[in-house]
């Protein structure tokens, strides 16, 4: 399984885990208040309540009218049995029994309304009774309740117009607390999701581009600086990771200089070898011919062919005697001193020349003491600053400097090139043994420089930037002293 795919499934489990909580929680406080909003419905049953309220209602005003009826005439207004209140309207006029005397006209204009039932709210009073037809007139009787009674049947009443409500929204809610839920799941799905993916793309993403990056340079081929974005380990690794490569790259580079310096000292040795041995009886026998003619007298015909060939074998013996120097160069003595000061040194020798150029100094002074061969890193700036002076052109701006890095101290020549074209295919075999575009250059001075260096640890680098050909090296601040 890919590491992206492992991390988001991972992730989106671990964001589910807080809204599949929540939607549980909500789930049941949802379902415990419509059970105990039920069951309070369910104990105060005002449906019940009322429709007794109104049974015993109708049955009081059933009882009133069948007393009214079997009450003879004269009888219905002295026996009022248990009735609070009797009437008998005669001509218009309307005469009531009750000890309620207060409420005698609230009764008279609820007799107004004619024979029937009677239900009637007044003040605080509720007045139920029933009127019937006597003759040309009414007569009537019933109760009267007071507030306590309204009260209770104010409140079943209210309480059956909120279950009934209760029951309409109780669906809705239902649904919209569950799409409201679910609306909020699907939200903290969605965000678990787009933040799942940004984290493990943070994650993955520099880890497949590293990924990438090595296989690049396990293919011997340096990329571009790795670049990563991210949190601040991921930068570090990246840091880390590019000063790796840069390492390993100047070690491989240092690696082939070694192997290419030494096949040509390998060379250089065996055609040393090879020219000394003949060197030495060709020399001899032309000595001993050279005397005998002039002992004859006749030397002065082959004069000129003979100072050839004498000229030759010298030119020979000078071959044989480079090919050994570069054969033998010896090792180097380390001691610590300052490197600041050889670079003065060397450029005191070059006084006079260098004032024929535009010279620039740019050295900071910062490097201090080292430990390496003074008189070997002497011939290398000496052989660089030649150089320098040799290819640039006339009047032509010339600078040096050197510095500290981190871990290293480097010192470069720079000069302005005469013809930038031959510059750039005269720098890709500067460092071959033998190589000169100089009147008279041996072309190994590049060779032993560049062999000088690799023994102090160091790289040497030949570029060009712009008009300038650039000669640096650079040599390692953590190379042990030795004792």
């Amino acid at each position: 399984m890919l590491l992206r795919t492992m991390i988001f499934r991972y992730l989106v489990l671990f964001a589910l885990i807080p809204p599949v909580i929540m939607a549980l929680v909500s789930y049941y406080m949802i379902a415990q208040a419509v059970d105990q909003a039920e069951m309070m419905l369910a104990s105060s049953a005002p449906d019940r309540t009322i429709n007794s309220l109104r049974l015993m209602e109708d049955y009081l005003q059933q009882s009133i009218r069948g007393n009214l009826s079997s009450a003879g005439q004269s009888d219905r207004m002295r026996d009022s049995g248990n009735l609070h209140w009797r009437a008998i309207t005669v001509d218009g006029e309307t005469q009531v029994i009750t000890e309620l005397t207060e409420m005698e006209t609230s009764i008279r204009s609820v007799l107004l309304a004619g024979p029937g039932p009677i239900r009637k709210v007044i003040g605080t009073s509720l007045i139920i009774g029933y009127a019937e037809e006597a003759g040309t007139g009414l007569v009537a009787g019933g109760f009267i309740f007071d507030r306590e009674y309204l009260s209770g049947f104010e409140a079943a009443s209210q309480s059956l117009s909120e279950s009934r409500e209760y029951k309409n929204i109780l669906p809705a809610f239902i649904f919209f607390a569950g799409a409201a839920l679910a609306a909020v799941l699907l939200a903290v799905l969605l965000a678990a999701y787009i933040l799942s993916r940004r984290l493990s793309a943070s994650i993955t993403n520099p880890l497949e581009r590293l990924d990438l990056f090595a296989g690049t340079m396990a293919r011997g081929e340096l990329p571009q600086q790795l670049v990563l974005a991210g949190t601040e380990e991921v930068v570090n690794l990246s840091a880390t990771f590019n000063r790796m490569a840069n390492d390993l790259e100047q070690s491989r580079r240092r690696l082939m200089a070694v192997e290419r310096v030494a096949a040509w000292q390998g060379f250089a040795r065996r055609m040393a070898h090879e020219l000394k041995n003949p060197l030495t009886p060709i020399s001899i026998s032309l000595y001993r011919i050279q005397s005998k003619l002039k002992e004859s007298g006749g030397y002065d015909p082959y004069a000129e062919a003979f100072e050839a060939i004498t000229a030759e074998v010298e030119h020979l013996r000078r071959l044989a005697a480079d090919y050994s120097s570069l054969a033998g160069l010896p090792e180097p003595k380390f001691v610590i001193f300052d490197f600041d000061q050889l670079a003065d040194e060397v450029l005191r020798l070059f006084d006079a020349q260098l004032a024929e150029f535009a010279f620039k100094n740019l050295s900071a002074r910062e490097t201090g003491e080292i430990n390496g061969d003074p008189d070997r890193l002497r011939e290398v700036m000496v052989n660089l600053l030649n150089n320098a002076m040799a290819f640039a052109p006339p009047k032509g701006r010339i600078s040096i400097s050197c510095g500290k890095e981190e871990d290293s101290v480097w010192f470069m020549v720079a000069n302005e090139n005469r013809d930038r074209a031959a510059a750039e295919v005269n720098l890709r075999s500067a460092k071959m043994p033998y190589f000169s575009t100089r009147e008279g250059g041996s072309g190994l001075g590049l060779a032993v420089a560049e062999k000088i260096i690799l023994d102090h640890g160091g790289t040497l680098t030949l570029r060009l930037q712009g008009e300038m050909t650039e000669a640096r090296f650079d040599l390692p601040m953590d190379r042990p002293i030795d004792e």
